[in-house]
């Protein structure tokens, strides 16, 4: 099957949910033996290439940004011109322009469009904009695929309320690869290493994380907390960090490879999640699949996945995300149970190549 993939990035020149899960999804369809290209707008990359992983990319310069989204007009030309050489055209996450213009095209075009929703809010965009987009575009974009990709049956109510049958909707959970986030074979819990993944943006609640963190160490003097990702809010964050005076309690890094992640996870003793909004993060499945404690935000998709793996705070509160983290780091016992209920939820219901294989077979129903 030929495929063409529309993702805004591609890991690993850009890292991130959406960026990871579209290179992960097209190396495993490579590796069944598909023939996959992925339109991207990655900055500083060749314009043609193939990934080392046996996928090939077509990166097209942005005409310009506008809150972090890729304007790119040159690739509507070239996809209008291609698309019918593929049998199917996926694109990722309704929020970029390249989704959009993926829509339109397939209004000029036959070659079936699937489109997966990686959360139907952005974290960026102020709400009074994201509110009329969702009303107007996010439902031109939905209305135009002939199958869309949900993680959960949350995400799937929110995008009937916006008008869309039922039946263009398919569940099909996110996952991640489970021989390679593993448990670490060293079951102490002494440790109170905290641990976050993920874009330095507003709708991440990392005030909110920050604030609960300065709490936790009045509580746990030898709690550190490691940050990984980078983003437009991190300069502000790195300030808050200083102002406080947790410099010396928190590691950051811009990147680690998907490769090293496992052992940063293992490392760790809880994974927090504070965020506003989100699809169904991959962090929060790999720190589970690690067998890592979860704290993170009650949000609708979210607690079926961390129940009985973690603890589920409101968005905002950073006092009883604080009280909840200390809870994992003061009893060894909740915390040994939470590794095993979550390690076992996701081999059992979020397996990676599980995933992929419903995927393609979503692929053959439209082909």
């Amino acid at each position: 099957m030929r495929i063409l993939r529309i993702a805004p990035d591609i890991y690993p020149h850009v890292v991130g949910g959406i960026c990871i899960h579209a290179h992960e999804m097209s190396k495993e369809q490579a590796r069944m033996g598909h023939d996959v290209t992925v339109y991207t707008a990655s900055e500083g990359i060749e314009c043609a290439y193939e990934a080392p992983s046996g996928y090939h990319v077509r990166n097209f310069k942005p005409f310009a940004k506008i809150l972090g989204n890729s304007i790119i007009p040159n690739m509507f030309v070239d996809l209008v011109k291609v698309q019918s050489k593929y049998d199917i055209v996926h694109a990722h996450s309704h929020l970029f322009f390249a989704t959009n213009l993926s829509a339109v095209a397939r209004q000029l075009g036959s070659t079936p469009l699937v489109i997966t929703n990686h959360g139907l809010n952005s974290q960026t965009a102020p709400k009074w904009f994201q509110d009329v987009y969702t009303a107007t575009g996010a439902r031109f974009t939905f209305a135009a695929a002939d199958k869309i990709i949900c993680y959960t049956e949350a995400e799937k109510k929110e995008i009937i309320n916006l008008g869309i049958k039922s039946r263009k909707i398919r569940v099909i959970h996110n996952g991640i690869d489970t021989d390679l986030f593993v448990p670490s074979k060293d079951t102490s819990f002494d440790k109170k290493n905290l641990l976050w993944v993920g874009r330095y943006a507003r709708g991440k609640g990392l005030d909110y994380l920050i604030d609960a963190f300065n709490i936790v160490k009045s509580r746990h003097s030898e709690a550190t907390l490691t940050m990984i990702g980078e983003g437009p809010e991190k300069d502000r964050i790195v300030q808050k960090i200083n102002d406080l005076k947790l410099d010396n309690s928190i590691i950051m890094k811009d990147f680690v490879p998907n490769s090293e992640l496992a052992g940063l996870y293992q490392n760790s003793s809880v994974f927090v999640l504070p965020s506003l909004e989100e699809g169904v993060p991959r962090t929060i499945l790999e720190a589970m699949s690690c067998g890592i404690p979860v704290v993170c935000s009650s949000l609708p998709q979210l607690v079926d996945i961390v129940d009985g793996g973690g603890m589920l705070v409101p968005v905002k509160d950073s006092e009883t995300l604080a009280d909840r983290i200390s809870e994992v780091l003061s009893s060894s016992s909740l915390a040994e149970e939470f590794r095993e209920n979550g390690r076992r939820n996701v081999i059992e219901n979020y397996s990676w190549k599980d995933t992929v294989k419903k995927t393609v077979r979503l692929y053959e129903e439209l082909v």
